[in-house]
């Protein structure tokens, strides 16, 4: 296994955060909190980005290619399988490297910020459309190795190219009040 001893810093932050719920009597750990918790008892990681379900740490002791994302089982569980959805023959081509989960965290590549071009997003759309996984958006691809990958999408139940690009094409157009009520809205069927 690679990175054996971020592996079982992650099983602790299991075990923290399922005590941290248990004493709240919570369905999970607010986003406020959960940082405060880890950044306490782990100096080695640092807040390197928050998204609407996950929080992304970086690792102090790396050399900023792998970061541990933290959040609700849900939320993890999508990741996964939205990797595990494509095939292994073109997974390591599209997605950045996902080494393993836990309960509520995840380790995965993650490389630097890329510019992407409208014929980059669009032809790594068209690849993963087919999959069922949609979202693929500017801000969740990173450069690794040069490359253009994939950090972070969403995964449906069901593959339906044509909706699922007229939902990336519709999203940064919808105003962020709409898209803070929509966040506000899903959040519950994460935090479980």
């Amino acid at each position: 296994m690679k990175y054996k001893t971020f592996h079982h810093e992650a099983k602790q932050i299991d075990h923290l955060i399922d005590h941290y719920m248990r004493s709240r009597g919570s369905l999970f750990t607010p986003q406020e909190e959960l940082k405060s918790l880890i950044l306490k008892n782990y100096p080695d990681l640092y807040v390197k980005n928050v998204g609407w379900h996950k929080i992304v740490f970086g690792i102090r002791s790396t050399d900023q290619k792998i970061v541990l994302k933290v959040g609700a089982k849900k939320s993890i569980e999508n990741d996964h399988r939205a990797y595990k959805r494509v095939p292994e023959s073109v997974r390591h081509q599209l997605f950045a490297r996902i080494f393993w989960h836990t309960k509520y965290c995840l380790l995965q590549e993650h490389g630097f910020p890329a510019h992407v071009t409208p014929e980059e997003l669009a032809s790594l759309r068209r690849a993963v459309y087919k999959y069922g996984i949609f979202d693929v958006k500017p801000d969740n691809l990173k450069r690794i190795d040069g490359q253009l990958k994939i950090i972070d999408v969403n995964v449906t139940p069901f593959p339906l190219p044509t909706i699922w690009k007229m939902v990336d094409e519709a999203k940064p157009k919808l105003p962020k009040r709409l898209i803070l009520f929509i966040k506000k809205f899903t959040k519950p069927l994460y935090d479980r």
